[in-house]
């Protein structure tokens, strides 16, 4: 045990350290990373994510965190809890160096209990936070569900299938595979349409854990890509490719028609930010529809709201949704709770974070919810509209926190040493990572409740 820690420890250090590499390498020199077109490419961007160079201080993990650990994962294993990656994981440890404790509750690692409601396959629930993590082209994500699905099983060829040919997959996966690629990619212009196609292959509150684990895969992306978290130096990813699949281009992954940048596409499909008068007209007609998904009853969703939930009168829609499952729901609700209230930021910056993803997102439901935050804070109607202003008067450091979270929410594969830089000069690095996490928060809210079509309360 000694050595394979030591030998954990010391590849640890040489994944943070600032390691150029030649080539396209353009994460390790500070800029967006490039899409990889295809299989081979892919597994070839996975292993030089290893020398990714994060954004915020990630010192080597202790002896005392790999064996911490190893430990988890043997608990884990042996209450036959769902599986994990083991060993010492990067994403985790940068929000335990950086967040408040208060922000994160019972943490971010470790077996969690699962949800009797919850149905869905595990593996299959894998395959969905693939094809977000290659939607978004998050490396370290990616990297990470490359692994969970060889130990699940998974082969070569499945993988590369889900990148590149679905025909080789049922229908009922087909489907749902369609639905995580838009919900990630163009949440703004999901519909109706897009639940009833996954009707035929299942039921409801199948179909609402889906939302769930697509909606929360969102938001893991969104701090792994933007911190350009490393990859850990254990994992394997240069694998022989089939010939089949190694010049197949990928049709998750965003790319370009003509080359194999990251395209801006997804930015000019949302189009220009709307009018007041066609968001307040947005905001009337989310009051008057209603939920696509089920709800459970209040009783239920008082069950999964925080103890000190403060909110008066019924509980909102948003907890009636995630009161269908009893643990996980609660889970889910604690999180979306603590980014209200707990932090280091102060409340109305909170709020504001809150109201330009939503904003970008076209997320109605939670734009309501977000402006009524700003409102009770004492800020008028035209002083929440005047965010999205681009000559919106605020203090220097505001803007540059506002303008990462419409980035991050938008495209979080094209953030940039420099947007988090603006943001560490006027903050915290425990603030700056604030920033980042309620952000991830907020993707998620935004696409679970708009996707669900809750009706806003107020």
């Amino acid at each position: 045990m000694k050595k394979h820690m030591t030998a954990i420890l010391a590849a640890a250090a040489l994944a943070s350290a600032s390691v150029a590499r030649a080539g396209d390498d353009s994460e390790a020199r500070g800029g967006p990373v490039e899409v990889a077109p295809t299989r081979q490419e892919l597994k070839e961007q996975l292993e030089r994510s290893k020398e990714s160079r994060p954004r915020l201080p990630l010192p080597p993990p202790t002896e005392a965190e790999i064996a911490a650990a190893e430990a988890r994962a043997e608990a884990g294993r042996a209450s036959g809890a769902p599986r994990g990656l083991g060993g010492v994981a990067n994403n985790g440890r940068l929000r335990q160096i950086h967040l408040d404790p208060a922000l994160l509750g019972s943490g971010v690692s470790g077996p969690r209990e699962p949800d009797p409601s919850m149905t869905v396959d595990n593996t299959f629930k894998t395959m969905l936070f693939w094809i977000v993590s290659r939607a978004n082209n998050c490396t370290y994500c990616q990297g990470h569900q490359e692994v969970k699905l060889t130990n699940d099983g998974v082969t070569e060829d499945t993988i590369a299938a889900l990148d590149g040919d679905w025909s080789e997959f049922p229908p009922a996966e087909r489907a749902a595979f369609e639905f995580a690629r838009k919900l990630t990619y163009e949440p703004h212009a999901l519909a109706d349409a897009d639940i009833d196609r996954l009707r035929p292959h299942y039921n409801d509150l199948q179909i609402l854990e889906i939302l769930m684990t697509v909606s929360g895969n969102n938001a893991t992306n969104r701090w792994t890509g933007p911190l350009a978290i490393p990859q850990e130096k254990h994992r394997v990813f240069l694998t022989p490719t089939a010939e089949k699949y190694r010049s197949m281009r990928s049709l998750v992954a965003p790319l370009d028609p003509a080359s194999a940048r990251p395209t801006r596409a997804r930015v000019a499909s949302r189009g220009p930010l709307e009018s007041r008068p066609e968001v307040e007209a947005a905001l009337e007609a989310a009051r008057g529809r209603s939920a696509r998904l089920p709800l459970a009853d209040q009783a239920q969703a008082r069950a999964v709201l925080p103890e000190d939930w403060s909110g008066a009168g019924e509980a909102p829609e948003w907890a009636r949704l995630l009161g269908n499952f009893p643990k996980g729901g609660r889970r889910l609700a604690d999180a979306f709770a603590r980014a209200e209230t707990k932090g280091k930021l102060d409340p109305p910056l909170k709020a504001k974070i809150a109201w330009v993803a939503a904003r970008n997102d076209r997320a109605w439901y939670a734009l309501g919810h977000a402006k009524k935050r700003l409102n009770d804070l004492g800020l008028t109607d035209d002083q929440v509209f005047a965010i999205d202003q681009p000559d919106f008067d605020a203090p220097d450091a505001e803007r540059a926190a506002l303008s990462l979270a419409r980035k991050i929410t938008v495209d979080p594969a094209l953030v940039t040493d420099a947007d988090v830089e603006a943001v560490r000069r006027s903050f915290s690095d425990s603030e700056t990572a604030e920033v980042v996490y309620l952000t991830t928060q907020a993707a998620a809210f935004d696409r679970l409740t708009e996707a669900a079509g809750l009706r806003l309360e107020h």
